[in-house]
This record gives structure tokens, C-alpha cells and sequence, in this order.
């Protein structure tokens, strides 16, 4: 009883960690691929936008410093996401993941590599998007700058909603499971111990 026992509490142990570097390569994969574009558009809306019109105007220094800081931003954050994933990766793909002891420390990088490139690396882009209408329209069309920052203000709120409330689902979720598991184990403790004190 006691074998069998052992035996499918190591095969629970083993499909929940095989269940967890499932999750973990599918997060890696979005983290590199999200990363790789925003970080290449950033990069060629950098090169891209035009800024002779703004030689002449003391009043778009600050406008363009922010659009240099923020573009700056928006790749260095990326890039990061996309360094960390591009090392883990492979080791999640090999396997060699499942025998790495620490693997918790791993965990942290993961989810670092996540929170980086689907949340604050997306916020900085759509902040960058703002910024990027602002210097091409400052000088010529300053309605399409207004208009521009009036249409992405209510996508950079829904996106920060919808952020917070997701990680939100995520941590109850991941507490209830916890807790579940907590209560089993006291459960299998509690009927474990009489049963060895009969036993005596």
C-alpha cells in the first residue's frame, strides 16, 4: 500500500513537472517571438521617422529626447526578455531542465523574461506609438498628434486592465492550487500517522 503509494505520488511529481516545462517552453517561444518584432519595429521606427523638421524648433527638444529615451527603453527591455529566453530556452528543449537542481532560480528568469516582454515592454511600445505621432505630426498636423494620442490613451488603459486583472486570475489561481495541494498532503499526513502508530 505504502509502495504504491510512493509510486504514483512520484508519477504526479513527475507529469507536474513535465506539465511545467511545457508551460515554460511555451513562454520562452511567445517571449522571443513578441520581443524579436517589437524590438525590430522600435528599431526601424527609429531609423525611419524622419526628424529635419524639428532642427529649426527649440520647442520639440524635450519631444524628441523622450522619443530617443523611450525608443531606447523599448529595445534594451526586449532585448533583455529576449536574451534571457534565447539562454533558457534550449535547456528547456533538451531536457537538460528536468535534472537542473535549481530549478526555481530558473523559474524566476522565466517569468523576469515574461513580465518584461508582454507587459512592460508592450506598455513602453504603445507609449512609443503615442511618442512617434507626436514627433512626425508635432511641426506639420498637431489634430493627427492629438488624435493619435486620443485613440492609443484608451488601448495603453484597456491594456493595463486587462493586464492587472489577468495576473491577478493567475496569482489566485496558482494560490488555490497551492493550498489544494497543502490540504492533500496534511490529508495523507493525518491518515499516514495513525496508521503507523497502530502499526507499533
Amino acid at each position: 500500500m505504502k509502495e504504491r503509494m510512493k509510486i504514483e505520488q512520484i508519477h504526479t511529481k513527475q507529469l507536474l513537472r513535465e506539465r511545467r516545462l511545457l508551460f515554460t517552453k511555451a513562454k520562452l517561444k511567445a517571449v522571443s517571438r513578441t520581443s524579436a518584432l517589437l524590438s525590430g519595429f522600435a528599431m526601424v521606427a527609429m531609423v525611419e521617422v524622419s526628424l529635419d523638421d524639428h532642427k529649426q524648433s527649440k520647442a520639440s527638444v524635450p519631444l524628441v529626447t523622450t522619443y530617443s529615451i523611450l525608443t531606447c527603453l523599448v529595445v534594451g527591455v526586449h532585448l533583455l526578455a529576449l536574451m534571457i529566453s534565447t539562454c533558457i530556452l534550449p535547456l528547456v528543449e533538451s531536457g537538460d531542465l528536468l535534472v537542473y537542481e535549481d530549478y526555481e532560480t530558473m523559474h524566476i528568469y522565466v517569468e523576469l523574461a515574461w513580465v518584461l516582454s508582454t507587459g512592460f515592454g508592450i506598455f513602453l511600445f504603445l507609449l512609443e506609438i503615442a511618442v512617434v505621432c507626436w514627433v512626425k505630426f508635432f511641426i506639420l498636423m498637431r489634430p493627427a498628434a492629438i488624435a493619435a494620442t486620443m485613440i492609443i490613451v484608451p488601448v495603453i488603459i484597456l491594456f493595463s486592465i486587462f493586464s492587472l486583472h489577468f495576473y491577478r486570475r493567475i496569482v489566485v489561481h496558482k494560490l488555490s492550487h497551492h493550498k489544494n495541494e497543502l490540504d492533500r498532503i496534511e490529508i495523507q499526513l493525518t491518515t499516514v500517522k495513525p496508521s503507523i502508530v497502530n502499526n507499533i
